[in-house]
C-alpha cells in the first residue's frame, strides 16, 4: 500500500505546514494589542480685537451719478479710518445694480444702488469709538462686528487645549484598561486633529438711516470670550 503510506506523509506535512503558520500569528498577538482613544480639550480666552464689516450705501437715477457719489463717500471714509489707524483694512465689495418696482407689470426701474464694503480690525477698547467715527464720515451701513483673541493669546490656549486633550485621552485609556487589569505598554501613535475656535456671538448689526442723526454717546462693544477646542487621537500598546 505505498500509495497509502504516501498519502499520510502528505497529510503530516501539511498539517505541520498549518500548524506552524497559526503559532505565527497567534504569537505576535500578545505584543501587538492596541487600543485607540480620543481625547478632548477646551479653554476659554478673552477677545481683544474686532473684526468689523461696514460700508456706504446710496441710491440715486443714474449709475454714474451713484457710482460717483459712492466713490467720493468711500474714500472720505477710507481716510478717516487710515487716520484712525485700524489694522488689516481692506475693501470686501463694489456693486452697482438697478432697482425695480416689482409692482407694476412689466417692473419699473426705481433707481440704482451701489455699494462699498470694507473690513478692518481694531481693539475692542476702541471699537465703540472707531464706529461712531466711522458713521461720521460717511458710513452708513454696518454689516458685522465679530471678535477674537490676539494670536498670542490664542497660541497660548491652544497649548492649554492640547495638554488637556492629551490628559483626558490616558485618563481614558487608563480607566479602560484598569478595568480589564491591563495597563499602557507605550503611546504607538499620536494624531492632532485640526484646531477649531467658538467665536463670541456677533451683535445684531443693521444698517443706518443714511440722515439719522449722530448720539454724542459712544457706541459700547463688549467682547468676550473665544474658545479654543483641540483634538488628540492615541493609539495605545498594552
Amino acid at each position: 500500500m505505498p500509495w497509502l503510506a504516501l498519502g499520510l506523509a502528505l497529510v503530516l506535512l501539511v498539517w505541520n505546514g498549518l500548524g506552524s503558520n497559526g503559532g505565527a500569528m497567534a504569537s505576535p498577538g500578545e505584543g501587538s494589542r492596541t487600543l485607540t482613544v480620543t481625547g478632548q480639550g477646551s479653554v476659554a480666552v478673552e477677545t481683544s480685537i474686532a473684526m468689523i464689516r461696514l460700508g456706504v450705501v446710496l441710491q440715486g437715477e443714474t449709475a454714474q451719478s451713484v457710482q460717483q457719489q459712492v466713490a467720493e463717500r468711500s474714500e472720505r471714509l477710507v481716510n478717516r479710518l487710515k487716520e484712525l489707524q485700524v489694522s488689516a483694512l481692506q475693501t470686501t465689495g463694489i456693486s452697482l445694480y438697478p432697482q425695480y418696482d416689482y409692482q407694476e407689470s412689466p417692473p419699473r426701474l426705481a433707481g440704482i444702488r451701489g455699494q462699498n464694503s470694507f473690513q478692518f480690525e481694531v481693539p475692542i477698547a476702541r471699537a465703540g469709538q472707531v464706529l461712531d467715527e466711522a458713521v461720521a464720515a460717511g458710513a452708513n451701513q454696518v454689516e458685522s462686528v465679530s471678535f477674537r483673541a490676539d494670536e498670542a493669546a490664542r497660541l497660548q490656549a491652544r497649548s492649554r487645549a492640547l495638554t488637556q486633550a492629551m490628559e483626558d485621552a490616558r485618563r481614558q485609556a487608563s480607566d479602560v484598561l484598569g478595568a480589564l487589569n491591563l495597563s499602557i505598554r507605550s503611546v504607538e501613535r499620536i494624531r492632532i486633529h485640526s484646531d477649531s475656535y467658538v467665536q463670541p456671538p456677533s451683535p445684531g448689526m443693521g444698517g443706518a438711516e443714511e440722515d439719522a442723526p449722530l448720539q454724542a454717546a459712544t457706541t459700547p462693544v463688549e467682547g468676550g470670550q473665544q474658545t479654543v477646542r483641540a483634538q488628540v487621537t492615541l493609539e495605545i500598546r498594552f
